[in-house]
């Protein structure tokens, strides 16, 4: 199943906005003073029957999961999702989960991807023990009801190898991607206020910024057209939009996505050598905030 998991780690590339960091569990749920993230002490994988979920840190204070649950040899679902953990109570609450369900070829190849919902809700309840142990309240199907899962270790066979690292700068991220720089306007105002960049990421062949606003988290991604993205989106935002629109931006074409007529949500472009993204969410992921164009143009002159 090497393919599969290498598949599945470019999907939570895509598709999770903030850091990750892979490290070893430990066993204990006892909060830490030194300013660790409280989920390194949960990190890991947990098994129930046929479902597998990977659990990670994000972060100094969230957390994300990737479910994958087989169906059969040949099909399987996931379910991707990032959010907060609570210390006191063990329980980490996400609002963006994505379901995907998959079909395989004899050679392991995809066959086929449905994408069966997103922005799907629930909680992860962990309990102390040896071993660790979890439950999953999934509101959107509640698939997982009177399902217990056990912590099963770290190993190959099971984890999955998460394909971002930190940065400490856009020239940091541009070189651990691969790619001919990153640039990023800080310290530019928009309406939101004054651009000044949370956090740098990178994977192979992509660099990323995480700008936090008081209400608003936005994320800029430069990436290779190597990536193979559809239709060159490299910002892993696959919600439906009421409107689509073009702008032109330093003799750019630039497309905009966003529920609000000329409110843009996703922007996407193409400098004719890599393609671009920003993304705009509200608090809790609401995806009916968007950009205005002199928001735009102000970020885009100043990404390279």
């Amino acid at each position: 199943m090497k393919k599969t998991r290498k598949m599945l780690a470019v999907m939570m590339a895509l598709l999770m906005p903030l850091a990750l960091g892979l490290t070893a569990c430990g066993n204990s749920g006892e909060g830490s003073d030194d300013g660790q993230n409280p989920v390194m002490n949960f990190v890991g994988n947990y098994v129930c029957d046929r479902a597998n979920i990977f659990f990670d840190a994000d972060g100094e204070e969230g957390a994300n999961a990737v479910v994958t649950w087989g169906g059969s040899a040949s099909e399987n679902s996931t379910w991707v999702m990032s959010g907060t953990f609570d210390a006191e109570t063990l329980q980490f609450e996400y609002h963006d989960c994505v379901r995907t369900d998959y079909v395989y070829k004899e050679d392991g190849s995809v066959e086929s991807e449905t994408e069966v919902y997103v922005n799907g809700h629930g909680f992860m309840t962990f309990s102390e023990g040896d071993p660790l142990t979890l439950t999953w309240q999934d509101d959107q199907e509640n698939v997982a009801d009177g399902m217990v899962f056990e912590y099963s270790g770290m190993g190959p066979e099971t984890g999955m190898t998460n394909p971002w690292s930190v940065a400490d700068s856009a020239e940091a991220a541009a070189e651990g991607a691969g790619i001919d720089g990153f640039t990023v306007p800080e310290d530019v105002e928009i309406s939101l206020g004054k651009v000044s960049v949370t956090e740098y990421r990178y994977m192979d062949g992509m660099a990323e910024a995480y700008v936090m606003f008081p209400a608003v988290d936005m994320t800029i991604r430069k990436g290779s057209p190597e990536l193979e993205a559809s239709e060159g989106d490299i910002s892993g935002d696959y919600n439906e939009y009421a409107n689509e629109w073009t702008e032109y931006i330093g003799g750019m074409e630039v497309k905009c996505f966003g529920n609000r007529e000329g409110e843009a949500t996703k922007t996407i472009w193409s400098d004719g050598t890599y393609d671009y993204s920003i993304t705009a969410y509200g608090m809790g992921g609401d995806t009916d905030y968007g950009l205005s164009s002199d928001d735009l143009e102000a970020l885009i002159n100043g990404i390279q």
